[in-house]
């Protein structure tokens, strides 16, 4: 059962309009809403209709103007509503003689009523009406398709789920900006939860906290490329559930992952713009503070503060642009937690960081000894463990660079958190190291003659890097180990699972290519700079 033509007339949005013609129709019945909007929509149609249009793509052709009323009242449709002043000042005068002539009700809608102000009240109405479930469901399925082809968005489709179903409906997502809570407290779902709900790939029943209370809900998967990036819970509030509840989460969820990835897809693009922006910031030496500030508040970036750099590098496989999303969306909501003004971007294969900070005064750049060191690198292992649930945190590495004031810091925090995390990480136990922590490589990161280096490299573990391409002998390898076991033998036949003696042959070869000798002091310690040059150079290359 329906709701006549005179009846909706009395709700919602269709109060403000008035009828213009076909009066005499005004008892035939209403059983679903359409809107039209492009021209083949009638073909389509199929029932008592209220369609809805603002005559936007037949304006200019006057015989599908003249024959639209004759279509709809052919197809069965109950009426039709025009908004006014949008594309057409007046209902044309063939529309209007045709809906005398035919009894079909011709209503005009005022330019400052939305569709979502009738269709809303309507279908509310037209669902309790009723006879049955499935005139119910059908009735509600066309609705929400009608909202998703007409882009009311996701508020419209929350409403129409939660008409249907009578209880309170929610939507988590990694993404902030599609999350919809009305200021309830939902408790995330667990790890189990959630594999269970990317496993079903269907709505199920579950057992959530809702406001410190177990409530029982049926979530439906958010799934993307067979990701799962959110759900859509109907917590049972204020009746209990029917098996119809389930057909309307299945079908809905379709048309929510929809809207989500219209939003994501946004996003996307705007990250793109974000990455290339930043890149050019970090890595170009020649910055133009006025052109940074504006471009940066595009993003809502203000680069007047002074910002600390910290880098992560996260495994992931080549090109799974999706989980680097991921990964990025997590990072974003991690830091956006503790301090809303913290920039996260990609920059090549590292995640990059921009912790924005309060210089103190009188202070000399970079700080002789930061106060806030460890509590940063604290703040970045529960991160690194907040991050565990995606990946195995001890794949997870960090590097921290110095702090320095103004946009110039930026770019030397850049380039030494990136020093930390290539050259720290290796010689380190700290997953989360900071410059300051790489002891002699400050030293030589300091250094600004590269030949000199470049050239006491060549002199030492260069001719090894060369004997080892050649004979394949692991001699450079072997050195790494003796100095990290503190030149002891033992320790590095073990931990290269070789006999002491074939350690000791290697050594001894050490010594013939290069020169220098492991057992004597000066020469030991020639090599050991050598070797932390070999690595710092390998970094810059990378």
């Amino acid at each position: 059962m329906g709701v006549t033509v005179s009846e909706a007339l009395q709700f919602g949005g269709l109060a403000s309009c008035k009828v213009v013609a076909g009066e005499s129709g005004l008892v035939r019945t209403i059983e679903s809403i359409t809107v039209m909007e492009v021209p083949d929509v009638i073909q389509w149609l199929n029932g008592k209709v209220l369609l809805l249009t603002s005559l936007y793509s037949i304006k200019d052709d006057e015989e599908a103007i003249r024959m639209l009323v004759p279509q709809l009242a052919a197809a069965g449709s109950t009426a039709l509503a025009i908004k006014t002043q949008t594309y057409m000042s007046e209902i044309p005068l063939t529309i209007i003689e045709a809906g005398n002539r035919l009894g079909f009700p011709i209503i005009e809608i005022p330019s400052e009523t939305a569709y979502l102000d009738i269709m809303t009240p309507l279908m509310t109405l037209i669902l309790k009406r009723s006879d049955t479930g499935s005139e119910q469901l059908e009735a509600f399925f066309q609705w929400i398709k009608e909202l998703a082809l007409g882009g009311k968005g996701i508020a419209a489709l929350i409403e129409a789920v939660e008409q249907m179903t009578g209880n309170l409906i929610t939507v988590g997502s990694e993404i902030s900006a599609f999350e919809w809570f009305k200021g309830m407290s939902v408790t995330p779902l667990s790890r189990v939860q959630h594999n269970e709900l990317k496993v079903a790939k269907r709505p199920i029943r579950m057992m959530r906290m809702l406001n410190d209370t177990w409530t029982p809900c049926i979530i439906s998967p958010l799934l993307l490329n067979d990701e799962l990036w959110g759900d859509v819970t109907c917590w049972q509030t204020s009746r209990e559930f029917r098996e119809q509840d389930f057909q309307v989460m299945d079908r809905t969820m379709m048309l929510i992952a929809m809207e989500f990835l219209k939003e994501k897809t946004k996003l996307d693009l705007e990250q793109t713009y974000k990455n290339h922006f930043l890149t050019e910031l970090l890595l170009s030496k020649r910055l133009d503070l006025s052109e940074v500030l504006e471009k940066g508040k595009m993003f809502g970036w203000d680069f007047s503060k002074s910002y600390q750099v910290v880098c992560f590098h996260i495994p992931t496989e080549e090109g799974a642009s999706e989980r680097k999303g991921r990964l990025l969306l997590k990072l974003n909501s991690l830091f956006c937690f503790d301090t809303s003004d913290a920039i996260v971007t990609y920059v090549k294969e590292l995640v990059v960081v921009l912790l924005p900070r309060t210089d103190v005064n009188n202070f000399e750049f970079p700080y002789a000894t930061d106060p806030d060191k460890e509590a940063i690198r604290n703040k970045m292992d529960k991160i690194r463990h907040e991050l565990s649930k995606e990946v195995d945190d001890d794949l997870i590495q960090v590097g921290i660079g110095r702090f320095y004031k103004g946009l110039e810091g930026i770019h030397k925090g850049y380039s030494e958190a990136v020093k930390a995390l290539k050259l720290g990480t290796p010689w380190t136990n700290l997953s989360s190291v900071h410059f300051e922590d790489l002891g002699v490589y400050r030293v030589l990161n300091s250094v600004q003659d590269q030949a000199e280096l470049a050239a006491f490299h060549s002199e030492t573990i260069g001719k090894l890097k060369t004997y080892d391409t050649v004979h394949e002998a692991e001699l450079l390898t072997t050195l790494k180990h003796f100095f990290e076991n503190d030149a002891s033998t033992t320790d590095t036949a073990k931990n290269l699972f070789v006999h002491i003696n074939t350690i000791k042959y290697r050594l001894n070869k050490i010594e013939q290519v290069t020169g220098y000798s492991v057992h004597n002091a000066e020469q030991r310690l020639l090599l050991h700079l050598g070797l932390k040059i070999h690595f710092m150079l390998e970094a810059e290359r990378q």
